[in-house]
């Protein structure tokens, strides 16, 4: 999520005389994580009866402590019958910086 880190520099002289410098570093936070593409679909009735949702990737590219990456379990919503109807998927992630993305 970002940070600051500082370096100190301190220097003394024969005379004892002291003199110091510090430099703040901002560090912005990686970037935010993206779920991998998803795409709608058809399914039978018959298929729609055992239908699971999966789990669904995101990453943000990084790497090291900048990365973010996983898997989510998508709920299951919506309702059918033998006339069809509709379901849906959903897939929520939220960061350790509160960001939050869906799909």
């Amino acid at each position: 999520c970002g940070g600051t880190l500082e370096v100190d520099w301190t220097y003394t002289d024969d005379c004892q005389r002291t003199i110091t410098a510090k430099k703040t570093i901002t560090v912005l936070p990686a970037p935010m994580a993206e779920f991998e593409e998803v795409e709608n679909m058809e399914i039978t009735c018959e298929e729609a009866n055992s239908f699971e949702p999966g789990s669904l990737s995101y990453t943000n590219g990084g790497t090291g402590v900048c990365e973010i990456s996983g898997s989510v379990p998508g709920e299951l919503s919506g309702s059918y019958d033998e006339c069809g109807g509709t379901l849906e998927v959903d897939w929520t992630y939220t960061d350790d910086c509160q960001r939050t993305i869906t799909a």
